[in-house]
């Protein structure tokens, strides 16, 4: 596990340059945080719909860097807790001024200072709870995807750890929403997010 948080981690900046998704709006994201960019789950994981900004991608490219001291944070909660399951999944704010890090449940002391010891300066760090752990999320994910193949296209942790994120094919679905997921025998015991997703598209082989 320790290998797939790292790969997250090292992820944020290859996400900005090539448009990975912001938060939702409306999600509470500090005094100073601006859009947020969501890390992808582990690689092997269901199917996960390509995620968007928001921002052309002339204004992606403009986006300011991750910077080394930011990274040097997650680095170090990667190191320190990156094999503990009630770690979350993390967001750096595109205008690089806030890092969320979450845990499920009440987060140690040890990451709650580390927190606080890293704020001020350019950027702040904060601490957020999850309702749900992101493994859990995750597993639900795949059984989703498996168990409803042809009209769940995709399903995915949500990086809030508020439940799980599904795309639902729209020529089959029609609209995807909850009376939608009632009608197609859908049903989790973790909060579902629905929205209209065609399949991927398989890479052709050269």
């Amino acid at each position: 596990m320790a290998t797939g948080r790292s790969a997250l981690l090292l992820g944020v900046v290859a996400c900005v340059l090539t448009g990975c998704a912001q938060a939702e709006a409306g999600h509470p994201g500090g005094p100073r945080s601006g859009p947020l960019v969501l890390m992808t789950p582990e690689p092997g994981g269901p199917p996960v719909p390509e995620p968007q900004t928001g921002l052309h991608p002339e204004e992606v490219l403009t986006l300011p860097l991750v910077t080394s001291d930011m990274q040097a944070v997650l680095d170090e909660v990667q190191a320190r807790w990156g094999d503990h399951p009630e770690l979350g999944q993390s967001e750096i704010s595109l205008d690089r001024t806030l890092i969320i890090l979450r845990w499920h449940g009440s987060p140690p002391a040890e990451l709650t200072a580390l927190a606080g010891s890293r704020s001020g300066g350019t950027f702040d760090v904060r601490v957020d709870e999850t309702r749900f752990r992101d493994t859990e999320l995750g597993d639900e994910a795949h059984r989703l995807v498996r168990e409803h193949s042809g009209v769940v296209t995709s399903a995915w942790p949500r990086t809030e750890g508020d439940g799980v994120g599904l795309g639902l094919d729209p020529s089959v679905a029609g609209n995807a929403d909850p009376a939608a997921l009632e009608r197609l025998g859908i049903s989790s015991r973790f909060p579902l997010f629905p929205e209209p997703l065609d399949a991927p598209v398989a890479a052709s082989g050269g």
